[in-house]
């Protein structure tokens, strides 16, 4: 990150990313601004205010998919532009050319453009109520790209014999954390080289901000009839919850989450099939909002995840891995449960396998999947084939027929927290501080039983219920990247498990029977440097007070 004197570039900036007239990203630019202009009129700088709704990443439209730096999911393609490839199967890169130098840089561009936001609306003159509430949604923003930052870039000089059974490492906080700048720098006035803090003074810091952010919330709407996606006091203390957690801090993380549940706003959809289609439903508490406009808002998601006999990607080839941890309707896994038939594997399973995952003699866009050996789908896919047998059916539209208008594209939203994910955080919060309460209980099986799942087993020991929980978050999350950052935050990345990828292949014969065979796709590579990315090599240069991570120099 070059740190030269921050200039917003407002004009440019008010490009706003939506025609959907009833969304936070729906307001139409107005040209020809001036900068000064912008910040004499109330209204201009909340249009200004809608281009930080566009940094939010949605995992349907960045140019890497988390799951399939996962043992979740796999590129149709080695070379797949869409996966991070050397990061799952060789040590090539460097912090010259890690993937995620560039959202290093944009990150801080945000930061600063937030910092010179913040410094300056107290001077326009309008509606007192309207600024608190867009300093309010700055400051979450500011908070949710230092977030980003610290999941990606704080040191984590771990080491195999450091890694406690809840996945923390000792004195993680202790390590270096990033550069934190809640102020502009002036040219001239400011020393423009700044080293970093440490990670526990950063985890202080969001969660400051999280939290004032969500007490100014307090005294405006809650929940919004328009503009769908603005932010709430619900996303700023869910937000919190999912830094604390990360961050290892169990009693901390268990009392916000508890704070969440408690403004009883939300609740588990119905359907998880239809949650990820239905638009901000109850269980959203933070959404990236998606339209259908090619050149707006749209996403390619649909034609991503087919195969290449319907003239998709095959993005996200779900493995074999993932599909053994689908619990059967009895609540036991394929390998314990008698209601498992190998010859027919795919029948009796948790809900949430059919509502994720494609596979071969199942209906996917008006027809029957042939994915054996032969198959429609195998022989007629050309390079994009489903490599693994399994496709990604989750938050798909079967109905939207991306070879049509090439003007309109996909449109579901990227939901970034939703209230599942408040109630798991909650259960393995409460377990790691406390053990496998009552509450605890609570929380996992409300999820279970919206899946048709049986409520786990009583008894359960600390250790036995961290081990159901993250089976659970496993399952419920999948393709939603969350598995990219459990395995790192639990240390689990580098054990073989989690390295070695696997398929099926399926042999129909003649006289009717089908063979289900496991196989290996992939060997991974995944250090222990792995369990963080280097800081760019061009911000080490340009900093002379920059440290770079501990396993990556």
């Amino acid at each position: 990150m070059t740190r030269n004197i921050t200039t917003a570039f407002i004009a440019g900036c008010m490009l706003l990313t939506s025609s959907c007239t009833k969304d936070i990203l729906g307001k139409k630019p107005k040209d020809s601004i001036s900068e000064l202009d912008v910040w004499k009129d109330m209204s201009l700088v909340s249009n200004y205010a809608t281009y930080f709704y566009s940094t939010l990443q949605s995992g349907y439209s960045r140019n890497f998919y988390l799951c399939e730096a996962t043992d979740d999911a796999i590129a149709a393609l080695d070379n797949d532009p869409y996966t991070i490839v050397p990061l799952t199967t060789d040590a090539s890169w460097t912090p010259v050319n890690a993937p995620f130098n560039d959202y290093y840089e944009r990150l801080y561009k945000s930061i600063r453009k937030a910092n010179d936001f913040l410094e300056r609306i107290d001077a326009v003159p309008g509606d007192a109520d309207q600024r608190k509430q867009l300093k309010a949604e700055i400051r979450f923003f500011r908070a949710y790209y230092y977030a980003e930052l610290i999941n990606y870039f704080s040191d984590d000089p771990v080491t195999a014999a450091g890694i406690l059974p809840s996945g923390a490492v000792r004195d993680a906080e202790k390590a270096w954390g990033v550069v934190l700048l809640d102020k502009t720098q002036v040219f001239g006035e400011d020393d423009l080289s700044v080293p970093r803090s440490t990670k526990g003074a950063c985890i202080d810091f969001v969660v400051k901000e999280l939290h004032e952010a969500a007490t100014a919330f307090a005294q405006l709407p809650a929940s919004y009839t328009k503009d769908a996606g603005r932010l709430t006091q619900g996303a700023a203390l869910g937000l919190k919850v999912r830094v604390l957690l990360y961050a290892g801090r169990f009693k901390d993380a268990a009392a916000a989450a508890r704070e969440v549940m408690s403004l009883n706003k939300y609740q588990l959809y119905p359907d998880y099939k239809t949650l990820f289609t239905v638009k901000n439903n109850q269980e959203c508490i933070i959404s990236v909002q998606h339209n259908n406009i090619a050149l707006e808002r749209a996403h390619t998601l649909d034609k991503s995840v087919a195969p290449g006999s319907m003239s998709g990607q095959n993005a996200m080839c779900p493995t074999q891995n993932l599909v053994d941890e689908y619990e059967m309707t009895d609540g036991k896994l394929p390998a314990q449960s008698p209601l498992y038939n190998a010859n027919d594997p795919y029948t009796g399973r948790d809900k949430r396998f059919y509502a994720t995952i494609a596979y071969d003699g199942s209906s996917y866009r008006g027809r029957m999947l042939q994915l054996s050996e032969g198959g429609f789908d195998i022989v007629n896919s050309g390079a994009f084939k489903p490599r693994t047998r399994y496709m990604m059916r989750k938050g798909i539209n079967e109905g939207f027929n991306f070879l049509g208008d090439a003007s309109l594209g996909s449109d579901q939203n990227w939901q970034l927290l939703r209230y599942a994910e408040i109630l798991l955080n909650y259960a393995e919060a409460q377990n790691e501080d406390a053990g496998p309460d009552n509450s605890v209980y609570e929380a996992v099986n409300a999820i279970r039983r919206r899946a048709g799942q049986p409520d786990l087993s009583a008894g359960l020991s600390q250790e036995q219920m961290r081990a159901a929980i993250r089976h659970e978050r496993r399952i419920e999350f999948a393709f939603e990247d969350q598995r990219f950052w459990d395995l790192r935050r639990w240390h689990i990345a580098h054990l073989p498990a989690a390295k070695e990828i696997y398929g099926t292949i399926i042999r129909k014969s003649a006289d009717g029977t089908t063979a289900y065979s496991r196989q290996t796709v992939q060997s991974r590579y995944f250090e222990l440097k792995n369990y963080c990315f280097p800081i760019p090599n061009a911000d080490v240069l340009s900093n002379r007070r920059m440290e770079q991570n501990t396993l990556w120099k």
